[in-house]
């Protein structure tokens, strides 16, 4: 795999990863052309530019002398590439995920977390269907076939926030299954929707001091010790210490109940174990939950996670994997460009100076526009017009056919 002649966007991108010459000891030993390090930066590429097809991706690497350049190969056969997909293995693409991670993280080393509420975690799952034929080894039920994406995202700041932990499952496991695996660390909070009651994880978190702020399901039965004051005004109405009973193991452990209700009227019940802030304090870091869906809402609409080239499970979950992956590639990117732009639109950006030296896109980021817009103007009503006097004019109608 040799290098870029020029210091362009797209090799900026994929120098990141450290794919020169990588080639995976037992899958790239009879391998004359296509090495797993190729392949990953053909697959991040696509990704990047949402290219939906093999067939784009191929005819891409034909004509891009840039894309050549880093991967050694002038030109590739779909199913060479199809095959490989089956063939990349599942552990160099997760330390590459976790490489990614601490680098984001080591951009953020100051960082003590959203406002005083220290470090978050909000923690879901997102599903990708598989068809009906191709995706029977992921069947669940009533015909239903996929994948899962179980993400742990952090938020370190304001504006920051990545996935540094993923589990990768069919649709059949449930949240409650791989929820033990991204619950880790004492120093962060986790907030989990209703998709991950269970009394038995809650109950050990208590024990071992693992903060989380949980939603619970409207038929929870506790048992109230101590209300606590709530203020008169705000959304804000409940804020006590109860009792709730681990029916698996009979005991019985105590947390703190938040209820506040939204501007909309609809009304939450969430548990914590963090007693040092205030109940608005607790509404507000679950309403940080909702920075996990955008950020699934993100990949989904602006990377081509959703289209499976191979429906091979090995090939799946290495697809999976490289989305989050390129999604990651893009915020450490972004954040070392220091650009105020968003992170859609410096996506957009990114994928027309693609081929474009690296300096030169970075001086176009964040450039005052040479005219303000003053906004819609209200353009005034004009007077009422007197009264027509005389005949009427019959309504003039054309059809043009």
């Amino acid at each position: 795999m040799g290098n870029l002649t020029q210091n362009s966007v797209l090799r900026k991108c994929l120098i990141r990863l450290k794919l020169c010459s990588f080639r995976c000891p037992l899958t790239d030993h009879y391998t004359k052309r296509l090495s797993v390090g190729s392949a990953i930066a053909l697959l991040v590429e696509a990704q990047l530019q949402q290219r939906e097809s093999l067939a784009d991706i191929v005819l891409n690497l034909e004509t891009n002398l840039d894309l050549q350049a880093f991967t050694g190969l002038s030109s590739i056969h779909e199913s060479t590439l199809n095959r490989k997909l089956n063939a990349i293995p599942l552990a160099y693409l997760e330390w590459l995920f976790a490489q990614l991670t601490q680098e984001l993280k080591a951009h953020q080393r100051g960082a003590k977390g959203i406002k005083h509420f220290g470090k978050l975690a909000p923690v879901d799952s997102t599903t990708f269907s598989l068809p009906k034929v191709l995706g029977d080894w992921a069947f669940y039920q009533d015909k239903t076939k996929g994948v899962k994406i179980h993400t742990r995202l952090l938020s370190l700041e304001s504006g920051c926030h990545f996935p540094d932990e993923i589990v990768l499952s069919t649709v059949g496991v449930s949240d409650q299954q791989a929820v033990n695996r991204l619950v880790t660390k004492q120093d962060t909070t986790y907030i989990f929707d209703r998709g991950y009651v269970n009394y038995g994880n809650f109950r050990r978190w208590v024990e071992q001091a693992i903060l989380f702020v949980a939603r619970l399901k409207t038929k929870t039965k506790y048992t109230v010790l101590r209300e606590r004051e709530i203020p008169k005004e705000g959304l804000i109405t409940r804020d006590a210490d109860v009792e709730i009973l681990d029916k698996v193991s009979g005991q019985l452990f105590q947390v703190r109940l938040v209820q506040f209700s939204d501007d909309e009227g609809k009304v939450y019940e969430v548990i914590t174990n963090r007693q040092e802030l205030t109940a608005q304090d607790i509404g507000e870091i679950y309403r940080c939950r909702w920075q996990i869906e955008l950020f699934f809402k993100w990949i989904k609409q602006h990377l081509a996670t959703v289209t499976f080239h191979n429906h091979h499970p090995n090939a799946i979950w290495v697809q999976c994997y490289i989305g989050m992956i390129t999604a990651l590639l893009c915020q450490l990117i972004q954040r070392e460009t220091q650009t105020l732009l968003s992170p859609w639109n410096f996506l957009r950006k990114m994928r027309y100076y693609f081929a474009r030296d690296w300096d030169s896109f970075v001086q176009t980021l964040d450039i005052e526009p040479t005219r303000r817009s003053k906004g819609r103007q209200k353009i005034p009503k004009p007077a009422e017009a007197p009264p027509r006097t005389g005949d009427k004019r019959e309504t003039v109608k054309i059809i043009v056919s």
